[in-house]
């Protein structure tokens, strides 16, 4: 093996390395990837040049040198356009380029191209259409037939927008490729691009209840919360509302409109509009996208914790003191209540102190079992700590949502008082509806927590199915008895606790829940919270509910839950 034949392999490999790392870079980096061709053009250069046996010297040396030059040339131009026409084609297509000055300039034929697909239906579980496209002079416009019977608000959380001047959100992004055909049509696809004819894309069917939606929406009152409703035994997503929200329509082109100029100018006014609303967010899904403090919803998880540990958490032996005083050097914890005991005895239970809300109690059981066995607690449930955490709460992949803090700052739960404070529900926990809807589920569920789910199926224009979701368990949170014990712990809450309004709206079907006031920030009311699950037996259904700066969870949070859990049992 020769010098010649090692540097010609090592030179190859080089070259080769450069190319490779270059052609993925993205359609930002052209510079990059140009630097990687030019730097790799002499390499190959030399290495076929070593490659040959030495021409005999004359015309044919120079014809054989001239020949590799342009050999070379138009393998680094084939190079080019194969990065250009097939690796980065879809991004260069897309590919938006943004100004110092902040202007945009982009491809306009993927907006004229989107605006010719008549995207697929989305459908509730009862076949009520919520989206649809109707063909208009040439372009297809997305209408709304629910806002013919409904507050389409009520839906915009989960539908989103399709513009096609500010993109698309909620399914309407999540599902766009199935939406518009690109995904699970292939055939009719090829079909269009060669005989031409119109493009429609497929349907998603829904879990959702749009009655049961609708009126989660109504009972909210305009108030700016959120309500998840899921069924326990399956994860299906029956309700998840958010307020404010906005009309899509305001955000769908008219390609029938006189003038084109001033139905953009109408779009971009109405994005302006609810992007002005900072107080209100009309685009945040508060359900899955909100985080907040929950209040003593919390301490079912603590309740949990407790039983799940029982060494460490005692949970039979428990008291509810004036005042508990976990750490000499901060203010002591205490109840919301004065003289609670009273009402849970002395000493008390897990079922009196949980059905009481007392905070004395939860915070004993934190302090008891310590930031290791607690997180672990916590954990079933896909509640991290910070450095742990994901950027979104993975098990729900139809919608954005945000993953569940334990904590913030590092090492809050090494203080006996942050721990304290975080087994009744408050400290640095930052919590979503979604999360709670879980967790209350999980209860409802003899421990297991399900894959919660929106889209149901999948099908195309004819009607035939492309996917189909199931019920899909995530792993079992607490043992068959924990939740036996907590079921039977939120009874109380809603029989003789303070959630007992809640049962004023079910008078003949037994039900379990919990509230939760939680503190914010100083001088602004708590948020109202709510957990509840029904029938008690054999519960169809879990709901959390949260309004912000609501007032007593007790009072305003139970009163929601109960109209949501009627609602949601009148609309079967």
């Amino acid at each position: 093996m020769g010098a010649r034949f090692i540097l010609r392999n090592a030179l190859l490999v080089v070259s080769l390395a450069l190319l490779g790392y270059g052609i993925m870079q993205p359609v930002e980096a052209d510079v990059r990837w140009l630097i990687c061709l030019w730097a790799a053009a002499p390499l190959l250069g030399v290495a076929g040049w070593l490659s040959q046996p030495a021409p005999p010297p004359g015309l044919a040396r120079s014809i054989y040198n001239v020949g590799l030059v342009i050999l070379l040339g138009f393998g680094m131009l084939s190079l080019q356009l194969l990065r250009q026409q097939f690796v980065q084609a879809d991004a260069i297509y897309n590919y938006v380029a943004v100004g110092a000055d902040g202007s945009t300039t982009s491809n306009v034929r993927p907006v004229l191209d989107s605006q010719r697909v008549l995207r697929g239906q989305i459908i509730d579980q009862h076949g009520t259409v919520l989206a649809d496209s109707e063909a208009v002079e040439g372009f297809a416009r997305r209408t709304y037939p629910l806002a013919e019977s409904y507050d389409i608000a009520a839906f915009s959380n989960i539908l989103g927008f399709f513009s096609t001047r500010y993109g698309q959100s909620g399914l309407e992004a999540t599902y766009a490729a199935y939406l518009t055909g690109e995904r699970g049509n292939e055939i009719q696809r090829l079909q269009e691009q060669f005989v031409g004819g119109e493009r429609r894309g497929n349907s998603l069917v829904l879990t959702l209840n749009a009655e049961l939606q609708a009126r989660a929406a109504q009972a909210l009152a305009g108030r700016v919360g959120a309500v998840v409703v899921l069924d326990p035994r399956s994860g299906a997503v029956l309700a998840m509302v958010s307020q404010p929200g906005f009309d899509p329509r305001g955000l769908s082109f008219d390609p029938s409109a006189d003038d084109w100029d001033a139905e953009n100018a109408r779009v971009s006014a109405y994005w302006a509009q609810i992007n002005a609303d900072s107080a209100g967010q009309p685009l945040l899904n508060r359900s899955a996208q909100g985080l907040y403090p929950p209040g003593s919803t919390f301490k079912t998880l603590t309740a949990i914790a407790a039983l799940e540990h029982q060494g460490a958490g005692q949970a039979d032996s428990i008291t509810c003191p004036e005042e508990y005083l976990p750490d000499p050097s901060a203010p002591p914890v205490v109840n919301a209540v004065p003289n609670l005991s009273s009402l849970t005895g002395d000493p008390a239970s897990l079922e009196k102190v949980y059905a009481y809300s007392c905070n004395t109690a939860f915070a004993q059981y934190a302090v008891r079992l310590g930031p290791e066995l607690f997180g672990d607690t916590a954990r079933q449930f896909d509640i991290y700590p910070p450095q742990r955490a994901p950027s979104t709460y993975g098990e729900f992949s139809d919608l954005p949502t945000a993953a569940s803090l334990l904590y913030v700052d590092p090492g809050f739960l090494n203080q006996p008082r942050g721990m304290a404070d975080t087994g009744y529900g408050q400290g640095q926990l930052l919590i979503t509806p979604l999360e709670m809807a879980m967790i209350t589920a999980a209860v409802a569920n003899d421990g297991v927590m399900m894959r919660p789910y929106l889209v149901q199926k999948i099908i195309r224009p004819d009607g035939s199915l492309i996917v189909e979701q199931s019920a899909r368990p995530i792993r079992r949170a607490m043992s068959s008895a924990t939740a036996q014990t907590m079921r039977l712990n939120m009874s109380a809450v809603a029989r003789y606790g303070f959630g007992r309004v809640v049962s004023e709206y079910l008078p003949d079907i037994a039900v379990g829940g919990k509230s939760g006031t939680a503190e914010n920030m100083p001088g602004s009311p708590p948020h109202a919270w709510f957990i509840a699950l029904a029938p008690l037996d054999s519960p169809r259904y879990a709901v959390a509910v949260m309004v912000e700066r609501g007032g007593e969870g007790s009072s305003v949070g139970a009163r929601l839950a109960g109209e949501v859990l009627a609602a949601a049992f009148a609309t079967e």
